[in-house]
C-alpha cells in the first residue's frame, strides 16, 4: 500500500519540475529604435517572427532584423538554418507592474546568434512586455553596440 502512495507522490513532482510555460507564436506588427537619440520606426522586407513565453524563452526569426541589431557582427542568411537568434543564459533581473496591468520582466543574458562563421554572444538585456498570459511587446538592448529596439507583437491565431 506504501508503494502505490510513494508511486502518486513520485508522479506529482515529476509533473510539477516537468511542467513548462508554453512557448506563444507572434509576430512584429511595429519596430522602433533609437536614431539620433529618438525613436523612428524600422521596416523589413520579410515579417519578424518571434517565439517566446513569460519565463524568457525568447527566438527571432528574421535575418535582416538579427544582422541589424548585432551591428553587422552575425551575417544571418536569409532562408537558411543562419536566420535565428535565441536568448540564453537568462537571468531575472527586475519585475514590475505597471499601473495599467502591464507586467515588466526583465532578463539578462546572452542572445546567441548562429551564423554560417560560428556564433555572435553579445550580452543583452530583453524586457517582456506581458498583458494577463500573453507576451505583447518586447525592448531588446545589445549591450556590446548599444543598439535598443522596441518591438509590438501581434499573437499568431
Amino acid at each position: 500500500m506504501k508503494k502505490k502512495y510513494l508511486l502518486i507522490v513520485l508522479f506529482l513532482c515529476f509533473y510539477k519540475n516537468y511542467g513548462q510555460e508554453p512557448i506563444q507564436e507572434s509576430y512584429v506588427s511595429k519596430m522602433l529604435t533609437v536614431v539620433d537619440e529618438e525613436w523612428s520606426q524600422l521596416n523589413f522586407s520579410k515579417m519578424v517572427n518571434i517565439s517566446s513565453n513569460r519565463k524568457g524563452q525568447l527566438k527571432i526569426e528574421n535575418a535582416e532584423f538579427l544582422t541589424d541589431l548585432s551591428g553587422g557582427k552575425a551575417n544571418m542568411l536569409d532562408d537558411s538554418a543562419y536566420s535565428t537568434a535565441v536568448l540564453s543564459s537568462q537571468i531575472l533581473t527586475k519585475e514590475k507592474e505597471e499601473k495599467n496591468g502591464l507586467l515588466n520582466v526583465t532578463y539578462e543574458g546572452k542572445l546567441v546568434f548562429k551564423t554560417h562563421d560560428g556564433t555572435y554572444t553579445p550580452n543583452s538585456k530583453v524586457t517582456f512586455i506581458i498583458n494577463k498570459a500573453d507576451v505583447i511587446g518586447l525592448r531588446i538592448v545589445n549591450k556590446e553596440n548599444n543598439k535598443e529596439y522596441l518591438l509590438n507583437l501581434e499573437i499568431k491565431e
